[in-house]
């Protein structure tokens, strides 16, 4: 009995000179006086080691960004107190910076359970599910938070992600459209919510928040980029040339993918000598990439030099992937036809039609080709006979083909 007052004794006598140690060493922390903030944390333990003094100490070492040190440090004062919610959280966050993002979840697993009203510490944990990529747990970690606190912009944004990677598009465009109320200088997040709209192709709102966006941030690459592809994707060649050089302006290093792009969209917008620029520049970054030799073909084609665009047209078939081979043999029976090259070009029609049956209305290309070079007016009459058979009544020459069929069968019995 004697012992244990003398211990309770000594104890109250100490605590006053154990609290002034303390405000020590967070003055020495609050100062960043780190080094010396260690030194008097080593001195403490020789005498009083405490769960406090550990997690001090981990402090420090994540200030001086060795968090391996910091690890130890709260995982030894987890020993002595293992339901301490702040040096599980710490050690959380540790472990999540080291990458260990496995046991980052078990130690914010453990934290939440003990407090699960915090909802920082919630949100803690919903990111590194994030990072794990398990976005349904992240989804129903940030769902709980939202159902608590609806207000916090933060929160409400890394719910909106969760919602559109476990598709629930519809409710991510809500949330998002929520935090640009709250934040309209949130660059990333027009982003985030123009790539939901895409789901249904709502094509006005994704225009519409383009342009909202580009009122606040008028020299963004990221803006400029998605209204360009926007129009590239849905076929307005011209709008989108235009604003992919709005892009270059203010993208110095676009990516090679975007240079074709742009190159694709100024041949479809009818600028075949600025195109043909395009795609030459691009040639001379890969010389062998027959995507755009067959452009620099057409490029010529439309430009009328055909034995340019044969050349090339060959180069690209000869290079090409059987994707692609189908519809460069279809231009080329074309560029050996303008050049009257008539028995090269069915074979170059024939090989397109071989290698891609789909492509039906080559087979009237042929006929055609035949009729105007061969005598023999009976193979044209042939193809046109395949040609009609294989489209039925849907093809776009039907009326011209059945027109041709008859003209061709009174010049045949004229003939006999």
């Amino acid at each position: 009995m004697k012992y244990r007052l003398s211990l309770i004794c000594c104890i109250i006598i100490l605590l006053p000179f154990v609290a002034i140690s303390q405000q020590k060493i967070d003055l020495l922390i609050l100062n960043k006086e780190y080094n010396q903030a260690l030194l008097e944390i080593e001195r403490q333990f020789a005498t009083t080691p405490t769960v406090e003094l550990y997690k001090k100490k981990g402090m420090v070492y994540q200030s001086l960004q060795e968090y391996q040190k910091a690890l130890e440090a709260y995982t030894t004062g987890l020993q002595m107190d293992p339901d301490n919610v702040e040096l599980l959280v710490q050690a959380a966050e540790c472990f999540s910076i080291l990458g260990n993002n496995t046991d980052a979840i078990n130690f914010y697993k453990q934290a939440h359970n003990l407090s699960p009203q915090n909802l920082a510490l919630t949100a803690k944990l919903g990111r590194v599910y994030i990072n794990l990529k398990d976005y349904k747990s992240a989804y129903e970690a940030f769902s709980n938070i939202y159902a608590q606190d609806s207000s916090n912009v933060y929160w409400n944004k890394q719910l909106a992600y969760c919602a559109f990677r476990t598709f629930k598009r519809e409710q991510a465009s809500h949330l998002y459209e929520k935090v640009l109320e709250a934040n309209p200088r949130d660059l990333g997040t027009y982003s985030n919510l123009i790539h939901t709209y895409n789901w249904k192709k709502e094509g006005n709102k994704i225009m519409e928040t383009i342009g909202k966006g580009l009122e606040l941030f008028p020299h963004s690459s990221e803006l400029l980029l998605e209204r360009a592809m926007y129009l590239y994707k849905t076929k307005r060649y011209g709008p989108a040339m235009v604003n992919f050089e709005k892009y270059l302006e203010v993208e110095k290093d676009p990516s090679y993918e975007m240079l074709m792009n742009i190159a694709i969209s100024t041949y479809f917008a009818e600028y075949e000598k600025k195109a043909l620029d395009r795609f030459n520049k691009l040639q001379q970054q890969n010389p062998n990439d027959p995507l755009v030799m067959y452009y620099q073909s057409l490029c010529y084609k439309k430009m009328k030099d055909y034995e340019k665009s044969e050349e090339l047209m060959q180069w690209a078939i000869e290079g090409s992937t059987p994707n692609y081979v189908a519809e460069m043999y279809h231009h080329l029976g074309q560029i050996l036809g303008q050049q009257r090259k008539f028995k090269e070009s069915i074979a170059a029609l024939e090989k397109s039609h071989e290698l891609n049956p789909d492509k039906k209305e080559v087979l009237f290309e042929i006929a055609t080709t035949y009729e105007e070079f061969n005598s023999n007016k009976t193979l044209a009459l042939n193809y046109y006979r395949v040609y009609l058979e294989e489209v039925g009544g849907d093809g776009k020459n039907v009326i011209y083909a059945l027109t041709r069929i008859d003209k061709l069968k009174e010049d045949l019995f004229f003939d006999e």
